[in-house]
């Protein structure tokens, strides 16, 4: 009787284990498309600092400016500055986004259209791809790495801004 006790208690914890490893990877995907959604739609340098790594790890590749890698807080922070900058109406639309995860590591890679009214009045409108790499802080998604790019036009070496990809 207590080997059949063993067993089924064996049992029913290997079952729970299955269960929790089958069902972290969808939750882990739900929380990260909520931190990537949460992103766009910040408005300010201190909204978006939220979902970067707290560390001075952090990178951030962006498709404009004199520089562009930002590595580190201090980095990211002044470049998110340089582009809220001025900026009214945004607007961030996800024409696509996949997200990968093993529950500690995640990849988020994303299409996105993002409209906005410049400091000169006139709008903004600017298709562009994003892929984030997140890791775990405290038991939260942060973005650790992040690379901004649009296409090319081979032809002129000029940037696609307003392709739809």
């Amino acid at each position: 009787m207590e080997i059949l006790r063993v067993t089924i208690s064996m049992v029913v914890l290997f079952a729970l284990f299955v269960w929790t490893s089958a069902n972290a990877a969808p939750a882990d995907e739900r929380a990260i498309n909520a931190v990537e959604h949460k992103f766009a739609n910040a408005s300010t340098t201190q909204q978006t600092m939220e979902y970067y790594d707290p560390t001075d790890e952090v990178t951030v590749f962006d498709m404009g400016g004199p520089t562009p890698e930002y590595a580190g807080q201090k980095a990211v922070r002044a470049d998110l500055d340089k582009n809220f900058a001025g900026l009214k109406n945004i607007k961030v639309q996800f024409i696509e986004l996949k997200v990968t995860t093993d529950g500690k590591l995640a990849l988020a890679r994303s299409i996105q259209r993002f409209t906005a009214t410049g400091s000169n009045g006139k709008p903004i409108d600017v298709t562009f791809r994003q892929t984030d790499f997140l890791h775990k802080v405290n038991g939260q998604w942060k973005i650790l790495h992040q690379h901004i790019s649009v296409p090319i036009d081979m032809a002129t070496g000029k940037a696609e801004l307003s392709s739809k990809m």
